[in-house]
Formats: structure tokens, sequence, C-alpha cells
């Protein structure tokens, strides 16, 4: 059977109805990482996964004491919150500590509250549709003089009430507020009001925490109609409050507030995994991230329903979308669903049998592209790994029905967009896709929405035809990885060739490759090459001194950046062999490579038709070259790093994520991916602009690189100049040449 046939029947056989059902049902639920809500939450999933037809349902239970570790990844602290208030007072009693004075306060906090924990009611599977989610949010009326007037209450607004919060114990407390940044009143046991857009939250927390703040509130994440999501970290002596605009002038002018907050740590981190059973061992894997805050509906409980709806398809047809009911596929189909990073962290160190061969990642699954502002993403597996699951999603993606066509009925036609981005690791496929795992993986999701994180993320900007084409390529996908056999060779490596050609030719001046590379090393007008104004703090950084010179050889150029894709594609027309069980010789790959030496021919300047080593990496102090190799634990782990690095490398991090959150992010795990004991420092920043299609600045990956040494998550060897030759041989693609035309283009890591 056809790709086509599978993607057809896929989309024929889900069900949206199912689906919505089982979205309104997890809206429900409260679903912080370790709590009651999420606790309920699992259990609906399990329960549903079972309805579905799935074999081997476990509902686990993992340690939620803040302290347990799966590499370096931290479980979570548990907190379940059962009721928040803060209210605006009238002004003090002549007899109250007034100016910011320090009000009367335990020295420890109150013991949480041992009321039942929260649990949202079961929505029966198959009823209407609840309502969308309506919140009063509206502007309150003008309170009384002395009346209090309530900033901010949950559960009656989600989000809220900040994440980790501490309790206060179920009275309360009164205190005075004090403005973040004033110089004025001391803030040690009062509530500190952050309304000033200068003073980065992450400071205002930190700074409330060191001076013995109570808690903080804050209107700067949150926008018209919607309250923006604030996370503590666990075990914290701070609470929070998020609001909207025009709430905190009421709270100041009155100068004093009660707050109340109530919670308990009872619940454990669960885990929900089912099996659709294989053939062989081997199994491929489909995950989605069961937590965030209620209602996030797009994020992530169209991810988690998405899952659902394909175990049903698939168990109907034995697994086999290809043959039909009864059949059974090659391999096992897994499905995991569970808490963002750590749940995946617990599944493969503590759960998995074995890597999984490749997986698809469903994160943000239904959005309304019309209301949400973003199309349908697939982000393609990173360039270390084969990237025919890449190759294989995007085809699918191109598969779906259409629900019109041209003028002439000649070109299938429709309103909803999708592109195919770089790989980024903002989700739980970054654990799956690093080195020390080895398991090719794609996300399906949607960015940008503008309705993300917050209380904003109802069941009304879920569109079910959305739901539907994505669940519809998660499920094609994995039901061809599943079932691939010698037969199927010839169909998919033509996809695979067609993918690789696509990729290689968008390296010409006349194609679209990721952004402009013909501009990367910068440019005079003060953008860097994705049009984006460069910050007065990224232009100092150019000058950083690392052992480099800044802005040199850290940027791609297009003959680079075209060996670069020669290598992932090699690889990804090479991986067809071990997913269909046979050889098909080197002649395809061999074509992919005569493809390259001809488009590197047509590119502007005089480049020789055939590839040559590279040129000898440079020199650091001493006369030799440093070569960085990985000595951490397990998947890379941002936020692990920020734990094992001093103050000076948490304060860069930090920085940097503060300024550029996404960019940052992306180019530090491509430069952790690139650490592979063979590359050298140069090598690999070329590596994370290659990868991202991101400028590098040599500050930048000389300074993270020499965080990951100081934290001792790297060691880095000075090798001898007569080395140089060997080490520059092996190139500065994602997949090194020999690899990907030698070993059957599997591209195994080098130290996985």
């Amino acid at each position: 059977m056809s790709v086509r046939t599978v993607v057809e029947r896929m989309h024929a056989s889900f069900d949206t109805a199912a689906a919505m059902a089982d979205v309104a049902a997890v809206c429900g639920f409260d679903r912080y990482q370790a709590s009651s809500g999420v606790m309920a939450a699992a259990e609906y999933v399990a329960r549903r996964a079972e309805q579905a037809g799935l074999a081997d349902v476990r509902l686990l239970e993992f340690p939620a004491d803040g302290s347990s570790r799966w590499w370096s990844f931290r479980a979570p602290t548990s907190w379940t919150p059962l009721r928040a208030e803060l209210t605006a007072v009238g002004p003090p009693s002549s007899g109250a500590a007034g100016n910011g004075s320090v009000e009367v306060r335990p020295d420890e906090p109150f013991a949480p509250a041992l009321s039942e924990p929260f649990t949202a009611s079961l929505a029966e599977p198959f009823t209407a549709l609840a309502e969308p989610f309506a919140y009063s949010l509206g502007e309150p009326p003008a309170p009384s003089l002395n009346a209090p007037f309530t900033v901010a209450a949950y559960p009656d607004e989600p989000f809220t009430l900040a994440a980790h919060s501490a309790a206060t114990g179920p009275d309360g407390v009164e205190v005075p507020v004090v403005r973040a940044g004033s110089g004025g009143a001391s803030p040690r046991g009062a509530l500190v009001v952050h309304d000033d857009p200068a003073i980065p939250l992450a400071r205002a927390l930190a700074e409330a925490e060191r001076e013995g703040a109570l808690g903080l509130v804050t209107d700067q994440v949150s926008g018209d109609g919607q309250v923006g999501r604030v996370e503590l970290r666990g075990g914290t002596s701070l609470l929070a409050f998020s609001v909207r605009p025009g709430r905190l002038a009421e709270l100041l002018a009155r100068g004093r507030a009660r707050v109340t907050v109530t919670a308990h740590d009872t619940a454990p981190m669960p885990l929900v995994t089912g099996l659709i059973p294989g053939e062989e061992a081997t199994e491929t894997l489909l995950y989605a991230h069961l937590c965030h805050p209620r209602p996030s509906a797009n994020d992530n409980a169209t991810g988690v329903a998405a899952l659902l709806g394909i175990a049903r398809v698939l168990a109907s047809a034995g697994g086999d979308a290809r043959s039909g009911a009864g059949a059974r596929p090659r391999r096992g189909v897994r499905f995991v669903w569970g808490p963002e990073f750590t749940g995946m962290a617990a599944y493969l160190h503590d759960v998995a049998e074995s890597v999984p061969m490749a997986a698809v990642n469903v994160d943000m699954a239904g959005e309304d592209q019309r209301l949400c502002g973003g199309p349908l993403i697939v982000e393609r597996a990173p360039d270390h790994l084969p990237g025919f699951v890449s190759a294989l999603a995007e085809h699918v993606v191109t598969l779906l029905p259409q629900a019109a066509r041209s003028y002439t009925g000649a070109v299938a036609c429709d309103t909803w967009a999708w592109r195919a981005t770089p790989f980024v690791g903002a989700s739980d496929h970054s654990l799956l896709a690093d080195r020390s795992i080895g398991c090719p993986a794609v996300t399906l999701g949607h960015w940008p929405d503008r309705f993300n994180h917050s209380s904003a993320d109802t069941l009304d900007k879920v569109d079910p035809e959305e739901l539907r084409r994505i669940a519809t390529v998660a499920g094609a996908t994995i039901a061809v990885l599943s079932t691939a056999t010698p037969a199927d060779h010839p169909e998919l490596e033509a996809i695979a060739i067609h993918w690789a050609a696509a990729r290689l030719l968008e390296c010409l001046p006349s194609g679209r490759a990721v952004p402009d590379i013909y501009e990367m090393s910068g440019r005079e007008d003060g953008h860097d090459a994705s049009g984006t104004e460069r910050t007065a703090g990224r232009e100092a950084r150019l000058g950083e001194k690392n052992g480099a010179r800044a802005g040199s050889a850290l940027n791609a150029r297009p003959l680079e950046l075209l060996w670069h894709r020669t290598d992932v594609a090699v690889a990804a027309v090479g991986w067809i062999d071990e997913l269909c069980g046979d050889r098909g010789g080197s002649a395809s790959r061999r074509w992919v490579e005569d493809l390259a030496a001809h488009v590197a021919t047509l590119l502007p300047g005089d480049h020789p038709r055939h590839r040559s080593p590279s040129s000898p990496p440079g020199e650091r102090a001493g006369g030799g070259i440093c070569v960085p190799r990985r000595t951490w634990a397990g998947p890379f782990n941002l936020r692990g790093l920020v734990e094992a690095a001093s103050p000076g490398g948490r304060e860069w991090i930090g920085g940097r994520l503060a300024e550029e959150r996404a960019r940052g992010y992306a180019l530090m795990l491509a430069l952790a991916h690139a650490v592979d004991g063979v590359r050298d420092r140069e090598a690999v920043a070329r590596y994370a602009g290659l990868a991202t299609g991101l400028p590098v600045e040599d500050g930048f990956a000389g300074r993270f690189l020499d965080i990951l040494v100081e934290s001792g998550w790297a060691a880095e060897t000075a090798t001898a100049g007569e080395e140089k030759a060997g080490a520059a041989g092996r190139g500065v693609g994602g997949v090194t040449a020999g690899s990907a035309a030698g070993d059957g283009g599997t591209g195994a890591p080098a130290d996985a």
C-alpha cells in the first residue's frame, strides 16, 4: 500500500468528535507537572487508551521530591494549588506597621492545607463538547474607599497563581506593598509589585527572594484579556501572582495587601504508556506532554487527544494502517503521555527497554491558524541524525486532502499553511535526538501562537480540522515507519531523494535556503541575516575575544552549507536500508553527491566541482587546537547545566535567554550537540550555525563552551599540530562524510 493510501485512510478514520471531547476533558484539569490535577488527567488518559484498544496500558508514578534525578533532569516538586487570593485592603490602622516596615511573619511557611486534592470532573467521552472556557476578565467595578479589592483569585482565574507558590496557610497574611525598583521601603516581608518593563521579571523575582519578600505580583507577562504564565522554582519561599495590566494601580494606591495561598505536596509525577505490539522487538514512539495549567487547550490538550485518536485508528487496524484489521505491524508502536521533559527523561531512563527506532512528538496540535496566528510546523530532526523521518513527515503533509481546487481544478488549494523548520529542541524530542539516545525524531506543532502559555489558550482556539491534520501526519508517519519492508524501498527512497534534492537546490542563489545564507556573516545596516535588528548587547558581544576572530569563521557560506546538507541528505537516503531491512545499493547516495557537486559549480565564486577536505582547524594558544568532548551524562539539559554552572555562567546563560530566548536556546543546544570529541571549537560553532540557520558570534560560542568546561560538563584536549590534518578531514557537517557513505548511512553518533 502506498504512503498516499496510508494518509487517506488515517485522515478518513480519525474520529474528530471523539478527539475534541478528549481535548475538552483534558482542559478541565489543572495539570502542573506533579499535582493532583495532572494525576487525574493521567487517569483519564489511561482509561481512554484502554478503550482505544492499546495493550499494556500502565499509569506509572514517579517521585516528585525535587531531588531525584534522571541523568541531569531533576524530578519536579509536588505542588497542587487549592485556593489563592490577593486582595488590596484599606489603609492600615494606626497601630499597624507602615512605611514598608517588616510585617510580622512566621520564620517557616505555614504547613500546607491538607484538604482534599483538587480534581476536575471527568467529561464523558462522547458527550457534546463543553462550551469554550469563559472567565470574567473584565475590569472590576471601582471599589469603595475601604472595601477590599480583589486583584487576583485562584481557581477563578487560571494562570493567575504562579506555579510552586509557597503556601501562607488558610488564614492568609496581611503585608505592605513595595514597588520593584523604587529604592524606597525594604521588600522584606512585603509583596513586591513588578510593573516596570525595564526590570526583567527573572531579576525582580531573584531580588525579591534574596531580600526576604513574601512574594511578587506582576502584570508584565499578560496582555489584554489574558493572563500570562509565571513559574517559580520548586521549593521556593516566594509566592507570586500574574495579573492583567490595570490590576495593580489600586494595590499600589492602598499600600497593603492580604494574601492567601493554600496548596498540598502529596501528589507524585505520573506517566501513561501503552503499546500496539509488533512482530519485532523494536518500537517506534509517539509522545505528547500532558502538563500545563488549566485550560492549555492547544498546549497540549490537543496533542494528548491526537495520540488517543491515532491509537483508535491504529489499534482497530491491528497497528498496521496498510494491511487493515487484524494485521500486526512489523515494529511496535509505543504511546507515551507525561510531563514535559521530566516525563520523557523518566521514561527513557527507567522504563524504555530499548531506544525507539524513530519518534514523532506532538506538541500544540490544534491551533486555529487564523486566530492563533501561526502555521502547522514540522520541526526536523537534528542534522547529526539521519533525516528520513523529517523527509517522510514533510511528504505526508503534502498528501493531506485539500478542501478546494484552483480555478481550473488543476491544482489543489486550501487556506491552511505549513512550514518545515530546523531542529530547535524546545520540547520532549530534544531528549530523543541527543547523541546519548540517538533516536531520529520530529515534532509537529504550531508557531507562533499569540495565546500560548496564557489563560486565553482555550477550547475556542482549537480548529477540529487542524487537529485532524496533525493527527493524520503523526499517525501516517509512524505507521509507515512501523511497517516498512523491502517491498517499500523504492517508494521511500524516492521520497528521500526528492527531499534531499530540494534541500541541496535551496543552496542556490535563487533558492530559499534558511535565512539568507549569502548574508549570514552580517550586514552593515545593523540587522542580522534573519532581518532582526541587533541589540546593543549583541553588537557588544561581537567583540568578545574567546580565542577566535569575532564574526570571522562562524557564519555559513553557501559552499559550506551545501556540503553540510549533502552529508545530511546522503544519510537520509542511506537510512532507508535500515528502515526497510535491505540494502538498496549506493547508486542513490552517489546521485545525491553528484547533484551536490553540480550545485557547487553554480554557486557564486570559483569553487571546485568536487568536495575537498576542510582547511585545518584554527590554532589556539600554545600551538594546538582545542577539541571539546562531552562528559555530562544522558541527554543535554540546559537547566541542569545552569545548576552546575558558576554564578557568572548562570548569569551569562540567563542574560542570553532573556535577550533572545528562542534563538539563544536553539544555539546552545546545537553547540552541545556538536560536541563529539572530533570537532574543534571552530568546527563546533560552524556546525551550530549550519544546523540552525542562525548566525553564531564567536563570543557566544566561545563563552558557552567555556561554561561547559568550567562546569565539568565537557573536557577539552589541546591536540598537537601533527594531528590537525586528521581532524580537518572529518569536515564540519552534521554527519561525517565517512558515516554517510560508508556505513549504510546510519549516521551513528561517535559517542552514542
